[in-house]
Order: structure tokens, then C-alpha cells, then sequence
């Protein structure tokens, strides 16, 4: 994974999106995360990593304990990430 690549964390508490930022042995990091929700519409993106937690926080820290596995976010859900993050729609 390279900086700003847009990945999918996958832990025991959901899936989250956002742009890899950094990892080392015991975290890994993305910027402008999003947790990922299931809506009557469909898929959708959270403002944020929690319901209690800061609305669009600026980066969070994911403890590698707690993670499932992590990969690299499909097209689709690319583009409906930057969407989300940005405003704009693509």
C-alpha cells in the first residue's frame, strides 16, 4: 500500500475506508476515515469512525490487534469515498 491509496480495514467492530497513511508494527493509520453503514438505500458511509466519536476526524489510528485484514477498496467504492469525502460529486 502506498500513502493516499484508498483501503478498506476490515475489524471485529466493522469496515472502515479511508486513505492509508502510515503502519508500523503497532498501528496503522488512514486519513479522512469513514466507517461503512448499511442504509434502506444501500451502502453508505458514516461522518466518522463512531457514532459517540468526532464528526470527520482528520485521521485515525487502528490498532493492529484489532484488525481483520485490510485491502485495497474496489472502484466503485473509490469513487463513492471521494464523493463523500469531498462533496463533489464524480
Amino acid at each position: 500500500m502506498k500513502k493516499g491509496d484508498v483501503i478498506s480495514v476490515i475489524t471485529a467492530a466493522g469496515e472502515f475506508v479511508g486513505k492509508f497513511e502510515d503502519e508500523s508494527a503497532s498501528k496503522l493509520t488512514l486519513k479522512d476515515p469513514r466507517m461503512v453503514i448499511q442504509t434502506q438505500e444501500g451502502m453508505g458511509f458514516a461522518r466518522g469512525v463512531c457514532v459517540t466519536g468526532e464528526e470527520n476526524p482528520n485521521s485515525m489510528a487502528f490498532y493492529t490487534g484489532g484488525i481483520v485484514f485490510t485491502a485495497p477498496s474496489n472502484e466503485d467504492i473509490q469513487k463513492a469515498y471521494r464523493e463523500a469525502v469531498s462533496g463533489l460529486i464524480l
